[in-house]
């Protein structure tokens, strides 16, 4: 009898928790925030020395919350301990209702995959156009910014998937103008078509604010300060270039303009017939080039891995389809090499892969160099095939590129750069090679410009000679560049590269100054090898 008394005990305790959850669970259920933005912005009320203070609390769609308080048209919630006051239109029953959307609509042109992280296909999303939400997966699901990764998507009767990075849940919200504040010259009106430049600028181009990620694992220097090497250097000269005084980070060359990558790449097997035409001049194996990266980063080091993106000859010559060549299908050359097209998604997809691979060997940065079209091709572009097979202005296929390697790289929690010619910020718009400061500024991390003093001619900035007047020259551009940076809500980080070669220490000097004086200290010192004896020629500069 007195073992059935402790048995039936336990089971009437159990009982009455039970009866109690359900209790709880009907007094305070729980509900799923639903809006149509990522988050639901709600204002909360308290006391700040004595004065009535409205704090906005954003909370992510989604987010499972317990109602304390029902009323006819709202009801007071409780998340993260504050209770807090929500329309009953912005509570569902469930996961799946909170995010469910019949339709989403994209910002921009966007390929879709056939896979979630899968290669890009040829079937597209235009900018505002409707597609067919089939399903989310919860796992998709971003707790801290509400967005979905990834939606399944149906068009032409198959189904895809379509990054949540690019779509809203209206017509309205993508078609949404945020680029009031850009300026841009017209220049190029006269030279194509009456409307050309608003087109190529603003209308085709995504300018929604998105604050830029900070990683906590991943930390970037307060002020950059670096040098450029060659990936020879970067092996065999570590033990002197990590007793380089007010240096803290190396930006080493990964894939040079040749379109040799320079340690023994996995990827080039997926995009190459001919893999060794890329990798017969690698230098290091990727596990002693990860072990060498590790080392420096013992040192305090911030590591930065170079890939010239669009000036690639060994890509080319074995995608002549999928680069710049004549109409009989011919590669022609500018600035003394082949072109991949910056239209080509052959082409996005290998340059990200090498970003990839190179985030997983350990550097902390991935910066895209000549992530843009060729210089010089306008008068000749009648007898020029670009391959622009979606009809994009040569500015949207840059931001388009960027955008999709920053959606790739995310992941692996590293940072995103682009270099940037120096002219079209001075002049205000893309002087054809795809590169408009705001376009670029608003998608990747870091934007670096190059104001080289012997790229100015004589009178630029009302300067008699740029070489002879480093701070001055410096001071000057960075200034034109800080307004254009200001039209943008969250810019990138502002890097810029300065002349290291064809100057003296104090000619360093005096562009660090300028840098420095005009609010944007971080500096890279373009060496085009970052030879022992470059260095120490101008290293009292830094």
């Amino acid at each position: 009898m007195k073992s059935k008394q402790m048995f039936i005990l336990p089971m009437l305790i159990v009982a009455f928790l039970f009866l109690l959850t359900l209790a709880a669970n009907s007094l305070h259920p729980t509900r799923y925030i639903k809006c149509d933005t990522s988050k639901l912005t709600v204002e909360k009320a308290h006391l700040e020395d004595g004065e009535a203070v409205i704090e906005k609390i954003k909370i992510p769609k989604g987010t499972k919350v317990k109602v304390h308080q029902k009323q006819e048209y709202s009801s007071i919630i409780i998340y993260n301990h504050d209770k807090l006051k929500v329309k009953n239109s912005n509570l569902a029953n469930s996961f799946e209702e909170a995010t469910h959307l019949d339709y989403v609509y994209c910002r921009r042109l966007v390929n879709l995959r056939e896979e979630k992280g899968g290669k890009l296909s040829k079937v597209i999303v235009k900018k505002g156009e409707k597609v067919k939400v089939v399903s989310i997966d919860q796992k998709d699901w971003d707790k801290d910014t509400g967005q979905i990764r990834w939606y399944k998507v149906k068009k032409q009767n198959k189904t895809y998937y379509l990054s949540g990075a690019y779509v809203e849940s209206s017509r309205k919200l993508a078609l949404k103008k945020y680029d009031q504040a850009i300026s841009y010259s017209t220049y190029w009106d006269d030279y194509y078509k009456d409307g050309y430049s608003k087109d190529a600028y603003t209308s085709q181009i995504d300018y929604k604010p998105i604050k830029k990620e900070i990683y906590k694992e991943n930390s970037m220097p307060k002020h950059v300060k670096s040098v450029h090497v060659s990936m020879d250097n970067f092996i065999n000269n570590q033990k002197y270039i990590e007793k380089l005084k007010n240096i803290n980070t190396i930006i080493v060359e990964t894939k040079n303009d040749e379109g040799s990558v320079l340690y023994a790449s996995d990827v080039c097997k997926d995009y190459l017939s001919d893999p060794s035409q890329a990798t017969n001049n690698a230098m290091i194996s990727k596990k002693n080039l990860t072990k060498i990266i590790k080392e420096y980063k013992k040192k305090g080091f911030y590591c930065v891995s170079r890939i010239v993106t669009f000036k690639d000859a060994v890509f080319a010559m074995e995608n002549p389809n999928e680069s710049l060549t004549d109409h009989n299908g011919n590669l022609v050359v500018y600035n003394d090499q082949y072109w991949p097209s910056a239209y080509s998604r052959k082409a996005w997809m290998y340059n990200v892969e090498l970003a990839k691979e190179c985030a997983d060997l350990g550097f902390n940065e991935i910066q895209f160099d000549y992530v843009r079209f060729p210089d010089g091709t306008a008068s000749a572009n009648s007898k020029l095939n670009f391959h622009n097979t979606y009809k994009e202005s040569k500015v949207a296929a840059i931001q388009s590129f960027l955008q999709y390697a920053k959606e790739e790289l995310s992941p692996k929690r590293v940072y995103v750069a682009a270099d940037m010619f120096a002219w079209p910020i001075v002049a205000c718009d893309d002087q054809d090679i795809g590169q408009f400061l705001p376009a670029i500024a608003n998608v990747v991390d870091i934007i670096c410009p190059m104001p080289y003093l012997d790229h100015f001619s004589n009178g630029s900035f009302n300067i008699d000679n740029p070489i002879e007047k480093p701070y001055d020259t410096l001071f000057a551009f960075t200034k034109i560049s800080d307004e254009q940076l200001k039209s943008i809500k969250y810019p990138a980080k502002y890097r810029t590269w300065i002349q290291g070669y064809n100057i003296d220490a104090d000619g360093v000097k005096q562009e660090i100054k300028a840098l420095k004086d005009t609010n944007y200290p971080d500096y890279m010192v373009w060496l085009a090898s970052g030879d022992k004896k470059d260095i120490d020629r101008i290293k009292s500069g830094f």
